[in-house]
């Protein structure tokens, strides 16, 4: 039987994180939490306003952080640490289609999108979201709140600091290191 999950954020993201929950059958969405106004209309599940969702006991619930990260992870850093302290848990989440070494740990809540690739001694940290088609080579630290996005590759050994923002076909020359709250632009080679 699959456990019950809740994903906080109801936007373009949370469509993506469903795709992958889906994918796996491991979870089943019991709903979704927002304070936009604005929500994803195109989400066939139910949606709750987070100021009546806060009301409730929190305690054991699995969570995911469904908000997406254009800039720095400090949005999802912040909801992590707010959920973390009300006694939630944060599944892991992998697609059916990603392909992780054994020899790689990942962090709670980390989701880890389709087609993504985590090669050999790497490491994930926690609240991180490893994007579509994203590489992420041999022994590589990608810390805490990370957003690897669609198609990027970060060469071996390479460290990507807490907070970072690594764009769409971003290349991360081998054996460098990215400093906190940094964003890696779309495309570009990062030495």
């Amino acid at each position: 039987m699959s456990k019950k999950i809740i994903l906080i954020g109801a936007g373009g993201h949370a469509s993506s994180c469903i795709e992958v929950i889906n994918s796996k059958k491991k979870f089943k969405i019991s709903h979704l939490v927002s304070k936009e106004k604005k929500l994803n209309s195109n989400l066939n599940y139910n949606i709750i306003d987070e100021k009546n969702f806060l009301k409730k006991n929190l305690n054991n619930k699995n969570i995911l952080i469904a908000i997406g990260q254009l800039k720095d992870g400090s949005k999802r850093e912040k909801n992590f640490k707010f959920f973390k302290k009300k006694l939630c848990i944060f599944p892991t989440i992998t697609a059916s289609s990603c392909i992780i070494s054994k020899n790689t740990s990942i962090g709670e809540g980390t989701i880890v999108m389709h087609y993504a690739f985590i090669n050999y001694n790497s490491s994930v940290g926690r609240n991180c979201i490893i994007n579509t088609r994203a590489t992420i080579e041999h022994d590589c630290i990608i810390e805490d709140n990370v957003h690897i996005a669609p198609g990027a590759i970060i060469l071996g050994g390479s460290i990507i600091k807490k907070n970072s923002f690594v764009g769409s076909g971003a290349v991360v020359k081998q054996f460098a290191t990215i400093k906190p709250n940094t964003i890696v632009p779309a495309k570009t080679y990062f030495k």
